[in-house]
Order: C-alpha cells, then structure tokens, then sequence
C-alpha cells in the first residue's frame, strides 16, 4: 500500500516526522482527519517523474472514503519528510506546503511539487548547514482545510522568556494574516491555565502543556480554532536554549560598528576570503565554524556560507547575499564593517544583534580599500523610474514595486546592446535602490532586521503593515537573487554568467 489514513500512524521512515506526531497527537487531540502518502509513493516517482497510476487510484480511494474526506475540498497539502521536525531540526519553512486545493488534478499537481522539493537548493543548503547526511525521504500528508476564526502559533516555553508561555494569533485564516488583511495579536502568559481568565488562552496553554509532557519538550505548536481547537503541527523547540546573552568583552577587545544584518551571537577565528576565489574551492578549504570576513560575496558562494559560525562584510548593505543568506541560516551577520583591520586567524566575536564585532589585540590597518560603487547618471528615464518606486515605497505597496522593477529590467533588455551605456545606466539605479536604498529607507521607520529575520523564518506577521514588509522582503529577494522568472536571463545577457 501506498496511502495509509493519518491516524493508523507507521514509522517515520515510511509516514515522515511531521505525519508520525500528528498520528500521535490525533490518539489525545483534534486533528483534522486525512491521510498520508508514504514514502514508498515517493521512491516510485522519484524513478518515473510522475506518479503511478496504482498511487493515484489509491489516493482517490483514501480521498473519497466517507471514513476520511468524503470527496470534499478545500484541502491541504504538506509536506512530511523522514527528516522532519526531529530532534535537532525543525525544517521550519524548508519544505513546501499548498492550501486551497479544490480539484483532485490540483491534489496530485501539489503532491508532486511536495516531491520536486525535497531535492530543491533550499532543502540541500539547510541539511548541510544542520550536518544533516541521511537521505531525505519524502510523505505526503493530504488534510481537510479548516476555515478558521482565528490561528496561530503557541510556543510552551517562550525563547526569550522561558518561564512563560508565547501565544501569537489572528482572526481570520492564515491566509489573512500574510496577505496583510488581519492583524496579529501576540501574548506572553504564565505557565500556569487556571491562572487564566480567556477560555481559549486556558484551553491552548492546558493543551500545550499536555502536549509537551507527550513529546517530553518544549513545543512549538501551530494551531487554529473555528470553535473547536485544531492542533496542525507540534515541533520541539531545538533553539530553546540558545536565548540572547551578553557579549563577555573583557580584556583586550577593540570594537568594530557596522550594521546589524542578522541576529545572535557567535565567536570563532578570522577566515578572509575574496570573491576571485571559486566557490568550490573556498567550500573545501574554510574551517568548519570560522568567521568569513570578505569584502563582498554572492549567492554561488552558498557551500562556504553554511560553513561559517558567522559573516562580516565590508559592503554595506542588509540585502547583500551574504545578509540574506546569513538569515536564512540563522547565524549572525555585521555589514559595513571596516574588515581591513580584521587579519586571517584574529580571534573575532560577532554581535549580530547589536552590529558590533570585537577584534582581539588588533593591528592597524594597512590601508583602507574603497569597494566599487555602482552609480547612475540621474536622466529623465531615471528620475521617473525613482519617483514611481520611492511612492510604491513609501505606501509599502508591494505590487507597486514590483511593476517598477519589472519595467527597469525590461527596458535594460530592450536598451542592451544597441546602447550598453544606457542599459547598464538603468540596471546600476534599480540595484542601487533594492540593495541599498531600500533597507536604509526602511530603517528609518521599522526594525528591519527583526523584521528580515522573522520573514526568513516563516514566521507569521504581527500585523499588517508587517505583513506588507514581508511581501517586500520576499519580492526584493527574489529580484536581487535573479530567481523571478522574468529576469533570470539578466547575467547571462550583461555579463555572460
């Protein structure tokens, strides 16, 4: 067999870690029903690169049993790898999941792209960052979709206040929530439900409780209630203990300021690399744990970046890859920062919080190295394409700076090559506003980094205007990274990369 119902449980080899503890949670709690499409399924595919005619006859046997869905929609479908929400790693994120699935040709199609991720970049950069060497198993797991009042998360230990409880929630769907057309709520409260005057905050922290005394830890724990509390996943906390601590700066230690581009704390031994160096062979030679200082590096540089405890950069700038990356690992990063002090083998600790690395007994610098700054030639074409992305800007309308960024990439192929000068005049202003401009214009008003981080966590948005920021950050990434389809041939064609 192929398919199982949720609640009959297996292995996680064969169900997955996120399908093995719903299985056990559906034995004490509500969780909506459904079933698993097992790893077995998976194997299959992975040979052919479609699924089997047997998979598919017997999804539709599971789909229609009036034991489970009865047929109906919407649908959810997730993701449940043999790796999944284990001990040392959550894959929070990682993974694919796909909501409001309303055919049963959607089903399969979302079945398969679940499958397609399991070998995506994402996945292989987070399970070489976690030291992660067993072979991803990919399951299935198809749910009723529950059409909530309200949803959220509920952490049983607060990562920065281990003595209480984190709730954070919004009414409406969680669809609302990211969409930006429901504000989140979030509460900090004892451990302790009779203390508790709200009737759901009692019922979620007594059943979060009872839900970290089954797993025996802390938990993360996604939920939602239309009336009754549905528990859609439970994780363990696998960073409970890496809470916010003061830097021991004691002894000789000179400050370093810069710009803080992703959080946390870390310590360890100056590692210089440049970026004439090739990806492969930094990969090979760097430490295990150093500090990568560097002047300025891109995204093919990932394998060196998931080697390093932390990163500190000379260019400025919280949507440079190393700072998108850096936050996507969750190891600190400082940019701006004046590296040439720096020497390879200084002890270093970096202050991803506060922006700050301590160098022990520095020496003075050499010399100070002016990185290459793109510029622009402010023309007409210009100044309009300005206006219209610092409008979009400043109403945080991400739509609006999408069309903004989209028409400067297409008049750049529509200019290169009869006028390269011009092209590459238009090319340089939209980086220079994404990179650069972007980050420091936001800063002036919200928290960016918090903000970059938790978007790069998937966590939810407190509100609406967070929500919007969120959008930005991802619609911003994926321009600067060159992984929208509508620009993906831009290297190819300015630069032949």
């Amino acid at each position: 067999m192929f398919v199982r119902s949720l609640s009959a449980g297996g292995s996680i080899e064969e169900i997955g870690g996120k399908a093995y503890r719903l299985s056990i949670l559906a034995r004490y709690f509500n969780v909506p029903e459904g079933f698993v499409i097992t790893t077995k399924a998976y194997e299959l595919w992975k040979k052919s690169g479609e699924l089997p005619n047997k998979v598919v006859t017997e999804i539709q046997k599971y789909f229609t049993s009036p034991y489970l869905l009865e047929g109906r929609f919407p649908v959810v479908v997730r993701s449940s790898a043999n790796v999944e929400d284990s001990k040392n790693a959550s894959f929070a994120g990682v993974f694919e999941s796909i909501t409001n699935i309303r055919t049963f040709e959607e089903l399969l199609r979302a079945v398969e792209m679940v499958f397609r991720n399991a070998t995506s970049e994402r996945v292989k950069v987070y399970t070489e960052h976690m030291g992660i060497e067993k072979e991803i198993k990919m399951a299935v797991l198809v749910q009723r979709q529950i059409d909530p009042e309200l949803s959220g998360v509920l952490f049983t230990r607060s990562p920065n206040d281990p003595d209480k409880v984190l709730i954070e929630f919004a009414y409406g769907s969680g669809e609302k929530l990211v969409s930006g057309r429901a504000n989140a709520e979030r509460k900090l409260l004892p451990r302790i439900p009779e203390s508790i005057g709200d009737k759901l905050m009692r019922e979620l922290i007594q059943t979060g409780l009872e839900i970290e005394d089954l797993f025996g830890n802390p938990q993360d724990i996604e939920w939602t209630y239309d009336g009754t509390l549905w528990i859609l996943q439970s994780r363990n906390i696998t960073t409970i203990g890496k809470m916010k601590r003061k830097t021991n700066i004691s002894g000789s230690w000179h400050i370093l300021k810069g710009t803080p581009a992703s959080p946390e704390k870390a310590k360890g031994t100056a590692k210089f690399i440049l970026d004439d160096q090739p990806p492969e062979e930094v990969a090979r030679i760097f430490p295990e744990g150093a500090v990568l200082v560097t002047y300025v590096l891109h995204a093919e540089y990932y394998k060196l970046f998931t080697r390093a405890s932390a990163i500190v950069t000379k260019v400025d700038s919280m949507l440079s890859h190393p700072a998108i990356i850096a936050r996507e690992l969750g190891i600190p990063c400082v940019v701006g920062v004046d590296v040439e002090l720096i020497r390879e083998g200084d002890e270093v600790m970096v202050d991803g919080d506060e922006g700050i690395v301590y160098v022990k007994n520095p020496r003075t610098a050499f010399r100070r190295v002016n990185l290459w700054k793109a510029s622009y030639e402010e023309d007409e074409l210009i100044k309009e394409l300005k206006a219209e992305y610092l409008n979009a800007l400043e109403r945080l309308d991400p739509d609006g700076l999408e069309e903004v960024i989209v028409k400067a990439f297409k008049i750049v192929k529509e200019l290169y090559p009869k006028d390269r000068e011009k092209a590459f005049n238009v090319y340089y202003f939209i980086n220079v506003m994404m990179e650069e401009n972007t980050p420091k214009i936001l800063s002036k008003h919200f928290n960016v980094m918090e903000i970059f981080s938790r978007a790069d966590h998937n966590e939810k948005p407190r509100n609406s205007e967070e929500a919007k920021l969120f959008k930005i950050y991802r619609l911003l990434k994926s321009f600067i990274n060159y992984k929208d389809e509508r620009i993906k041939d831009i290297p190819k064609l300015l630069f032949n990369l």
